[in-house]
């Protein structure tokens, strides 16, 4: 995505971006920049398929879908649930 400083100066990959200057980012980026730029131009999100996502991924996921994981900690368990409920309410994606 596109952003532009909108306050202080910003330092990203290695360059130094004043007021008005833009320059792209990645999701991630942008979540730790956001507060300091404005979006001029956004990407189109691609979710990740949850069979695919990482244990944290999937965590946000249960919890965004009312998923209760119970003991489930490792990544194997947690994606189980998931899988599970998705069967049980209509399919995870």
């Amino acid at each position: 995505m596109k952003v532009e400083v909108i306050d202080i100066p910003i330092r990203h990959n290695g360059q130094l971006f004043q007021k008005g200057e833009s320059f792209s980012v990645t999701e991630k980026e942008f979540a730790r920049l956001e507060k300091h730029v404005t979006v001029l131009e956004a990407d189109e999100i691609v979710p990740v398929p949850v069979p695919e996502m990482k244990l944290p991924e999937l965590k946000d996921y249960a919890k965004k879908h009312g998923i209760d994981l119970g003991e489930a900690t490792k990544r194997e368990d947690v994606l189980a649930v998931i899988l599970k409920a998705g069967e049980a309410g209509g399919g995870a994606s």
